[in-house]
């Protein structure tokens, strides 16, 4: 039986980290590290066991049995694109084989922790790139448009002037995080989408970056040094998660990726309310 997990959209700092994503009952989707976790509870079985050990250990795998379950439920909240959840793909029989297998591959984080009621929690996580590679479409031809200043697939060090990165500031707008959100100019066009950037490099990192503030994005990795800064002027899609960018501002950022590679090297990091 599916249960109803509270969720809140969250933009605030968890454990001194940015969090950017959907805290539920039972576990979180984080959107920053790019990280699913679930929360896992295991009784003691009403059984006749010879020793506490055993009976630890029964329970321990009850809550692991409860934590993939879980995740399962969680991972079906996340947002894919614009107009696709989980929950949506879920219904192709394909990517639920690949979904459930992904899950089973996850690992426990931190320690199990003992309950006054004698009951075991344990917290597992799956990578948010395992979804990616499941969902992404297959690798397309990267635009060729990426000039002699061009950097490799990945966050390197700029030269003096180098453009690192592309900071949009959606604040205000309730836009809301997804895996593969896209940038529209005014006119609906496509100014960063899956033909924009590496695929590969896509599924590892993200196609997109979040933050809250202007200050921790121009300290994130992806973006950090000397990144073009725009105002985002709108959302688009029914999930809210497209930005939209004055027509003004798209000339500086296709230069940007023609000197330097910043779509192609997905550093792009929105800030969000």
């Amino acid at each position: 039986m599916i249960r109803i997990f509270t969720t809140v959209i969250i933009t605030s700092f968890l454990a001194g980290q940015g969090f950017v994503g959907q805290q539920f009952d039972n576990g979180s989707i984080n959107y920053s590290d790019r990280k699913i976790q679930a929360t896992g509870i295991g009784a003691i079985p009403d059984i006749a066991l010879t020793n506490a050990a055993q009976a630890r250990r029964a329970a321990l795998r009850i809550a692991k049995v409860d934590a993939m379950r879980n995740l399962v439920e969680i991972v079906n909240g996340i947002t894919v694109d614009s107009e696709t959840t989980m929950s949506d793909a879920m219904f192709d029989d394909v990517i639920k084989t690949k979904v459930r297998g992904m899950i089973r591959g996850a690992v426990q984080v931190g320690d199990v922790k003992y309950l006054s009621d004698t009951s075991i929690e344990v917290v597992y996580e799956v990578p948010m790139s395992g979804i990616s590679e499941i969902m992404m479409p297959p690798p397309t031809p990267v635009s060729e448009s990426v000039g002699a200043g061009g950097l490799e697939s990945g966050l390197s060090a700029p030269t003096t002037g180098a453009v690192t990165g592309l900071i949009i500031d959606a604040r205000g707008l309730g836009v809301r995080p997804a895996m593969s959100p896209q940038v529209l100019d005014q006119n609906g066009g496509i100014v960063y989408g899956p033909n924009n950037y590496d695929r590969k490099y896509a599924v590892t990192n993200g196609v997109a970056g979040y933050s809250k503030t202007p200050e921790s994005a121009s300290k994130d990795q992806r973006v950090m040094g000397n990144p073009l800064i725009v105002k985002a002027v709108a959302t688009a899609g029914t999930n809210k998660t497209d930005v939209v960018i004055g027509n003004s501002d798209i000339m500086k950022i296709k230069s940007a990726d023609s000197s330097y590679g910043v779509l192609r090297d997905c550093r792009v990091l929105i800030i969000l309310d």
